[in-house]
């Protein structure tokens, strides 16, 4: 099945997107399920679960979500309860494990974003479970050095298109044989060129200045 493993809604700030045109996009782009990961908060995700329930039974919510700590942006996948900003990132990383979580590394060494971890990605190599190698939002030479440290670490890669607008979902696609019961197994990334990283920078913005 292929995932969006990397998606946020209008619970993040930097974005507008409702549950349904999320659930719809996936779905017509021919996703089999997505990861809700919108910044430090997880009621998008449930949001989103319910709407992909009453619109398919056969469509796959996972419910995350992007961290903000001390050093940078961590992902935790198949979360139950929100895990609050701010923290250290070995306090993150306790956390999500504590709720039987998966820790994914998000646009490691994308150096435009504070959000990145960059060097601090090599203290926590051995903590993680997943490199985001292919983010839809990142530039490529940073997606390539994000590559060769999942290879060098010998740590599985995941693909995700970083969607703040429903016309970036899928963008970037992981296929997996295996998903359920909080576990990934993935096997190959596609990325599409379209929509280009311009068009999602501008979305986010727009979205902030409308919450204004």
């Amino acid at each position: 099945m292929w995932v969006d493993f990397h998606v946020h809604t209008r619970w993040s700030h930097d974005s507008m997107s409702s549950p349904r045109s999320i659930v719809r996009a996936a779905m017509k782009r021919g996703l089999s399920a997505i990861a809700i990961t919108d910044h430090n908060e997880i009621e998008g995700a449930y949001e989103v679960l319910e709407e992909a329930r009453r619109l398919s039974e056969e469509f796959y919510v996972i419910i995350g979500e992007e961290i903000k700590t001390v050093k940078g942006d961590l992902t935790g996948l198949y979360l139950t309860e929100k895990i609050p900003k701010g923290l250290s990132v070995e306090e993150t990383i306790d956390l999500i494990r504590e709720q039987g979580g998966i820790i994914v590394v998000p646009h490691p060494f994308d150096r435009r974003w504070r959000g990145a971890l960059r060097d601090y990605t090599f203290k926590i190599a051995d903590k993680v479970d997943f490199i985001e190698v292919v983010n839809g939002r990142t530039p490529r030479w940073n997606n390539e050095k994000a590559k060769q440290f999942a290879k060098t670490w010998g740590i599985p890669g995941i693909g995700g298109s970083d969607a703040h607008s429903s016309a970036e979902v899928g963008k970037v696609r992981t296929l997996v044989s295996e998903l359920r019961n909080g576990k990934i197994v993935p096997v190959k990334i596609e990325e599409k060129a379209w929509p280009p990283i311009l068009f999602g920078i501008v979305y986010s913005f727009l979205s902030k200045v409308k919450r204004l």
